[in-house]
């Protein structure tokens, strides 16, 4: 992994550029334009021989604790706020609760499956978070999951005794007396999962990267909510994580391109694992995002001292002409 990564993430062959195109075109259309790693397109075992045969690395995204099927299919899925309230979905995103057993399970045994069934290179686990929608320069930073079970396990595996029969007064002792044990608590949850992950790769596919897209927030960012809200704790997720990609989409989150560089040193300084930060070219939230801004979001991913590559969200919109110029002039420098 040490030449520098470039990818525009989300490949599909019903991308315009690509319609009409065989595989092996397809993939030398990517190449023409910089890609050194495709992300998408596993699912055809045409166009991942292509990319092979090209000799690029075929990666694939993985969801982990999302879902509105989850809230319908197993209901106790749905977190709790400190409120005794369950979370409400926010522009579409339906977090699940982390400690599910069902949903843990199921989630590895559909690891098992992508892995073992699509001769893909790496995955990069995706939503491997307690719920947060972070994309917002004033995220909402829910406090969750105060149901019964999520509070007994904690209790049991602390050793720490809590109020029975009253979720809220529970809650509240959790988070007026044990706060830096819950904050410490959920992100084992977290971390445990990714090892398991790290588990069933080593069993069945031991040639698979693992990589993580993660919430971009330093730790001392929104209060620490990146550890007391997200549980994404980057100096343990390392012990089990190949490559981060932490989600660095400045615009979304209010920020200069410059924030990207510093994102990107943290995240490497906790891990010390190589980092490889995702951008946006989509134009979100409200004002484009232009071609200036998104070369400017390039120059920084890739300049940083503690980048070794560069993923971009997502090739649908670097797509526009003004933007591809940019990335193909950036990608093959």
């Amino acid at each position: 992994m040490s030449t520098i990564t470039k990818s525009l993430y989300g490949f599909s062959p019903k991308l315009a550029p690509f319609v009409g195109k065989t595989p092996a075109e397809q993939v030398a259309l990517l190449q023409s334009w910089g890609n050194t790693v495709v992300f998408g397109g596993y699912q055809s075992l045409a166009f991942v021989d292509a990319v092979h045969a090209a000799g690029l690395k075929i990666y694939a995204e993985y969801g982990c604790f999302v879902g509105k099927n989850w809230w319908t299919k197993v209901p106790d899925s749905r977190p709790i706020t400190d409120e005794r309230k369950p979370l409400e979905a926010d522009d579409g995103y339906h977090g699940v609760n982390p400690t599910t057993t069902q949903v843990r399970q199921e989630r590895l045994e559909g690891l098992e499956k992508l892995v073992t069934q699509h001769a893909i290179d790496g995955v990069w686990l995706d939503f491997i978070r307690w719920p947060c929608h972070w994309e917002s320069p004033d995220p909402p930073l829910p406090r969750t999951s105060f149901d019964p079970y999520t509070l007994a396990l904690f209790s049991r595996n602390k050793g720490i005794d809590l109020p029975t029969g009253d979720t809220v007064t529970a809650a509240r002792t959790v988070l007026d007396h044990y706060e830096d044990e819950w904050t410490s608590w959920r992100c084992e949850q977290i971390t445990s999962w990714v090892g398991e992950a790290r588990a069933v790769l080593k069993r069945l596919r031991p040639d698979v990267i693992l990589g993580l897209f993660g919430v971009p927030w330093r730790v001392a960012d929104h209060d620490g909510a990146f550890l007391k809200t997200v549980g994404q704790d980057y100096r343990a997720l390392g012990e089990h994580v190949d490559v981060f990609s932490p989600m660095v989409y400045h615009l979304m989150c209010g920020q200069p391109p410059s924030w990207i560089g510093e994102v990107t040193e943290e995240v490497h300084n906790l891990s010390g694992k190589p980092v490889w930060p995702i951008i946006q070219s989509v134009n979100q939230p409200l004002a484009p995002l232009s071609a200036e801004e998104y070369g400017q979001a390039l120059d920084v991913a890739l300049r940083s001292p503690a980048s070794e590559g560069v993923l971009v969200f997502q090739m649908e919109a670097a797509l526009d002409d003004a933007k591809l110029e940019v990335t193909k002039s950036r990608f093959g420098s």
